[in-house]
């Protein structure tokens, strides 16, 4: 089967699960820390891969990975004992992620990431999340980072979308077209 296809059917029968037990904000937050420990720990993966590592301790690692301090909610409990148990422990950063896109897609909002060189107005943060919401059609989880190493400018991301007018960007373009 294909993993593209696995994981949605996962995923998609996740959310139902989660949702029938009123948690599926709590697991939509689950998920995203646990996508989030797959990108700071790529170990974790090569962790999950290795037959050498006991059910029980792909349980626990997983559960780990879903919570940053709290407790874990029930539905993803009961998730990663079942993948587990179904030998799919490895799939669960694809699990996750594909989880997130559809809670998403089902409450009509995306993520979107602002990076600038130094700290902005509220007022323009909430002037260019009202932009992106404009062009997507959809609400917008907007969040703002500073980056001092591009040099100023900025750099836009949403959805499948990335405009980079920072002034690091346009040296690499430039950069790029000298170099032909």
């Amino acid at each position: 089967m294909d993993l593209g296809t696995t994981s949605s059917r996962y995923a998609k029968a996740f959310l139902t699960f989660a949702t029938e037990n009123k948690e599926e904000v709590q697991v939509y937050k689950e998920m995203q820390t646990a996508a989030e420990a797959f990108i700071q720990l790529p170990q974790l993966q090569t962790l999950l891969k290795n037959p050498a590592v006991s059910d029980t301790q792909k349980v626990e690692l997983l559960e780990n990975a879903c919570t940053s301090s709290g407790k874990l909610s029930k539905s993803s409990g009961r998730f990663v004992r079942l993948i587990t148990q179904n030998k799919r422990a490895d799939m669960m950063m694809f699990f996750a992620n594909s989880y997130i896109n559809m809670y998403q897609k089902g409450k009509n909002f995306i993520k979107g990431k602002l990076t600038v060189a130094s700290p902005v107005s509220q007022a323009l943060q909430e002037k260019m999340q009202e932009v992106v919401e404009k062009l997507s059609q959809s609400k917008v989880e907007f969040e703002v980072s500073v980056d001092p190493s591009i040099g100023g400018g900025f750099i836009l991301e949403y959805d499948t979308y990335r405009m980079d007018a920072s002034v690091r960007g346009q040296f690499n373009k430039l950069h790029r077209e000298l170099g032909r």
